[in-house]
């Protein structure tokens, strides 16, 4: 690590919440996090949780980091030089090694990652979290608008992402729109209310729990 990132890191006080992300300290501290942010991750933590009751994989809820300067180094990944000494800390990540969850943090690739976007990080979400999560072999990633009530899930193939799928949470007014459209088109858009995971298929989520409770 370069030694003013690393004077930087150590200054920071224990047990405060940041992140590495290009090479650059992100801290939480400001602006305060919109807190439809943190009902969302909330609610999708709760949907893994009670799926993964009794069985192998663990959720961390912006509760642990993905060291992303240990996986690379260990598989001799060649991040971009910025990246190197990165650590991510996810939205939400389910974990399914139990050897690479470690007290350093997770030092292998999740099974699943999901960023939840909040203005100040959605530009980290698209672009060097994703380019990252790709090169250490994330297999699913999805990115999460409470802005837009979109979910956009990724799958991992010869080592880039490609769109799976994209959910919306529609207003009322546009389900109406959209209903009557379906008298006249030939190919009507549907309207999709629940999906799974590509990594866990017999998971159901509702399109509309994602959503919960958000404040308007």
């Amino acid at each position: 690590m370069g030694t003013a990132l690393r004077k930087e890191e150590s200054m920071l006080p224990d047990n405060f919440k940041y992140q590495i992300i290009g090479g650059k300290i992100i801290t939480n501290m400001a602006p305060l996090a919109n807190p439809n942010h943190g009902i969302v991750a909330q609610g999708l933590t709760v949907n893994f949780s009670n799926y993964f009751k009794g069985k192998k994989c663990r959720v961390y809820h912006d509760n642990n980091y993905v060291r992303i300067d240990i996986i690379a180094k260990e598989k001799n990944i060649k991040l971009p030089e910025k990246c190197k000494n990165d650590k991510f800390r996810p939205d939400v990540m389910v974990v399914c090694d139990k050897s690479i969850d470690t007290l350093e943090g997770v030092t292998g690739a999740p099974k699943l990652v999901i960023e939840v976007s909040s203005r100040g990080t959605m530009e980290y979400d698209i672009t060097i979290k994703k380019e990252v999560y790709a090169l250490i072999g994330v297999e699913e990633y999805w990115i999460v608008s409470p802005y837009s009530k979109r979910i956009e899930i990724y799958v991992l193939e010869n080592g880039v992402y490609n769109l799976y799928s994209t959910y919306y949470k529609y207003a009322e007014r546009e389900i109406e729109a959209i209903e009557q459209e379906k008298e006249y088109l030939k190919e009507p858009q549907e309207i999709i209310t629940e999906f799974s995971p590509y990594s866990f298929p017999d998971l159901t989520i509702k399109v509309d729990d994602v959503f919960y409770d958000m404040i308007e």
